[in-house]
């Protein structure tokens, strides 16, 4: 996808040495700029929806359907015009983007899943993101158990740690808030990675070697459950951040893996301080679709307190996109670079 704009200024990366890159950003740099915020406007939305309603002519409500499509059964109207502009800000600007806007009380879920999907697929070509094989993921309390190797953060109520997903831009589009809480919170990892540079460079040495990463028994029956990445990658002179403590500590938890080293564990402990230190905190309405380079920008979420109604309890729908040409892929991310689909898993849209 072109971008369409000027590329801002960037040097060649080198492990150990300072990075000027445009996605290094600071929780004030994002508080006075609107530039990573796009308001849908009237006209975009009445395109949007228009477009969610000739979907739905052409191939009615079973939202599996979109499994079939390709990217020109969307026309984006209005929004097309500026979509380039959210790509480039994911690739060549900030690295992370909000669209802000859409009219979730006013259209139905099957409305908001082709205006998503497509979206989406004017970006990159969409993933499973777990062993279900769903293609929209469902993040909601599920309760289950944060700390066990085999559960995944978004399947609980609890603060997860700052992390970044296993694909090259992921999206979130905020279906149901919380009663409370549940605030969402980003970081540039590349300006984390100068921080630390700044305070241990022994520990970015430390971290730029493998770690174990868990594959929560997501995986092919002869595998092993994990595999291996560095935190920071230099691909193609471009600084590419893989995190997620938990992944991490779970995956050298597992008894085939070895067992975590003093440093690796403080490499891990000082990153997450750096990331309170330096987030930005931002309140997801409904409507929200928020975008990120999972390259350059890592992301959390707080813990919340539910509604006891089930259609009311909080859930966002993820977005798992592979574009190749937004930053080269860690080995973080190319472990994952098909999906999540272990053998005999049937990809899937489901809505609820």
């Amino acid at each position: 996808m072109d971008s369409g704009e000027n590329k801002p200024l960037r040097n060649k990366a080198v492990l150990g040495e300072p990075v000027v890159d445009p996605a290094i950003w600071t929780k004030e740099d994002l508080a006075s700029s609107d530039d990573w915020l796009y308001r849908l406007s009237n006209a975009e939305i009445d395109g949007l929806v228009t477009m969610a309603k000739r979907y739905l002519d052409q191939f009615g409500d079973n939202p599996n359907a979109l499994l079939e499509t390709a990217k020109d059964d969307f026309d984006l109207g209005h929004f097309g015009e500026t979509l380039p502009k959210i790509y480039s800000q994911l690739k060549d600007g900030k690295g992370i983007a909000l669209i802000r806007g859409l009219p979730m009380d006013d259209i139905e879920l099957i409305d908001a899943a082709a205006i998503y999907w497509g979206i989406g697929r004017h970006m990159g070509e969409v993933m499973s993101n777990n062993p279900e094989g769903d293609m929209l993921g469902h993040i909601r309390d599920e309760g289950r158990d944060y700390n066990d190797p085999n559960h995944r953060g978004y399947q609980t109520n609890v603060t997860m740690d700052y992390h970044c997903d296993q694909t090259d831009i992921v999206g979130l589009l905020c279906i149901q808030t919380a009663k409370s809480g549940g605030l969402s919170k980003v970081v540039s990892s590349i300006s984390v990675y100068n921080e630390l540079l700044k305070r241990r460079p022994d520990l970015v040495e430390v971290m730029a070697q493998p770690y174990c990463w868990t594959k929560h028994a997501e995986m092919q029956s002869e595998e092993k459950n994990y595999y291996e990445s560095p935190v920071f990658n230099v691909l193609e002179g471009k600084l590419c951040v893989a995190f997620g403590p938990k992944h991490m500590e779970k995956g050298h938890m597992l008894p085939e893996a070895p067992d975590m080293t003093d440093a690796q564990a403080e490499g891990i402990r000082l990153t997450e301080e750096i990331c309170e230190e330096q987030h930005y905190s931002m309140t997801l309405e409904r409507g929200d679709i928020q975008l990120a380079n999972n390259c350059v920008a890592l992301h959390t979420r707080e813990g919340f307190e539910d509604w006891p109604e089930a259609d009311r309890k909080r859930q966002l729908w993820r977005l798992w996109l592979v574009q190749p040409d937004l930053r080269p892929a860690t080995p973080y991310i190319l472990q994952w670079r098909h999906g999540v689909h272990p053998e005999g898993t049937k990809l899937r849209v489901t809505l609820i």
